[in-house]
C-alpha cells in the first residue's frame, strides 16, 4: 500500500536571481534556485527541469507545455537530498531575442520574464520506491526603490544592458505528485 499523505517528502523551490542582462543573444538571467526538503522522507534522483517564458497572452500555453512536459529543458540533478536539507543550485536561463514577444506601453518594449521549475525526484526503498515532483513559476523583473511587491518589468527599447536590480517573485506552485 501507498504510505500515508504525511510521510511523503514535500519540495519547496525558492529563487533568487543574481544578474539579468539583455544582449543581441537575448536576455539572460542567472540565477540560484534553492531546493528545500520540508517533508519526513529522503528525497533520491532529482532531475530539474527549468523554463524562461514571456508573461503576455502564450504565458498560460507554454507554462502549460513546460509542466506536461513538452517544452524545457533539464539544468540540475541532485543525488540525495535529506529530510529538512537544502541545496543550492546556480546556473543561467536565456530567452533567445527571436523568442523575445516585447508588451509595448506608452512607446516602451517591456519584457516580463516568467521563469518555470519542474522537479521530479524518487522516494522510498526497494519494492516501494515512488515517484514525485513540485515546481513553481516566477515573475522576474527589477526590484524598485523602495521594494514594493510588484516588480518592474525589463525595458528593451533602450538597447543591450545590464538590469541593475534583478529580483524573482513567486506567482504559482505545483501540487506535490
Amino acid at each position: 500500500p501507498p504510505p500515508a499523505t504525511s510521510d511523503k517528502p514535500q519540495l519547496e523551490l525558492f529563487l533568487e536571481v543574481s544578474s539579468a542582462r539583455y544582449s543581441l543573444m537575448g536576455v539572460t538571467i542567472a540565477y540560484a534556485l534553492t531546493l528545500h526538503n520540508c517533508g519526513t522522507q529522503p528525497m533520491h534522483d532529482l532531475v530539474v527541469r527549468a523554463l524562461l517564458a514571456n508573461a503576455g497572452e502564450r504565458q498560460q500555453a507554454a507554462l502549460r507545455q513546460f509542466f506536461a512536459g513538452e517544452s524545457g529543458m533539464p539544468v540540475h540533478s541532485v543525488v540525495k537530498l535529506a529530510p529538512g536539507e537544502s541545496h543550492r543550485l546556480t546556473n543561467e536561463l536565456r530567452l533567445a531575442t527571436q523568442e523575445i514577444a516585447p508588451v509595448q506601453i506608452s512607446g516602451r518594449a517591456l519584457l516580463i520574464p516568467i521563469a518555470a521549475f519542474d522537479a521530479h525526484f524518487r522516494w522510498g526503498e526497494g519494492e516501494s520506491l515512488n515517484a514525485g515532483r513540485s515546481g513553481g513559476t516566477f515573475i522576474v523583473g527589477q526590484e524598485q526603490e523602495p521594494p514594493t511587491e510588484r516588480l518592474a518589468p525589463f525595458r528593451l527599447d533602450q538597447g543591450p544592458r545590464q538590469y541593475r536590480r534583478p529580483a524573482a517573485r513567486a506567482t504559482g506552485t505545483l501540487a506535490p505528485a
